[in-house]
C-alpha cells in the first residue's frame, strides 16, 4: 500500500513524497484511528501529516508539524504516479507468465 503525495510550499516549490507501510503504522498510532478508514473519513490534516511524515522519515524536513511546517506548506495534493513503460506482449494482452506465443500469421 502506498500513496503517492506531493506538497506545494509557500514559495512555489513542490516535493513528491510516497506514504507507505512505515508513515500508515506512525500514523495508526498517533492519531489513533485505522488507515483503512481514510477513504471513507479522509481529513486534510490526515494527508498533511502523512506527506510530513515522510518527508521526515527521508530526511528531506527536520521540522515540527504543527506549526513549523503546516505553515511553510500552500497545499498537499495526491498525485498520479508516472505510468511505467509497457512491453509490446504487455500492450497485446501476452504479460502473463504462462501465456503462449502466438505465431506471426503469414
Amino acid at each position: 500500500m502506498k500513496i503517492a503525495l506531493k506538497v506545494v510550499f509557500n514559495d512555489g516549490t513542490s516535493q513528491a513524497c510516497d506514504a507507505v507501510f512505515a508513515d500508515f503504522v506512525a500514523f495508526e498510532r498517533t492519531w489513533t484511528r485505522s488507515v483503512a478508514k481514510l477513504e471513507q473519513d479522509l481529513r486534510i490534516t490526515d494527508l498533511a501529516w502523512l506527506c510530513w511524515h515522510s518527508l521526515t522519515r527521508t530526511r528531506k524536513t527536520a521540522l515540527k508539524f504543527d506549526p513549523d511546517w503546516i505553515n511553510t506548506v500552500e497545499t498537499v495534493e495526491i498525485r498520479e504516479e508516472e505510468p511505467q513503460e509497457k512491453t509490446v506482449e504487455q500492450l497485446m494482452g501476452r504479460d502473463t507468465p504462462n501465456s503462449e506465443q502466438t505465431p506471426p500469421i503469414g
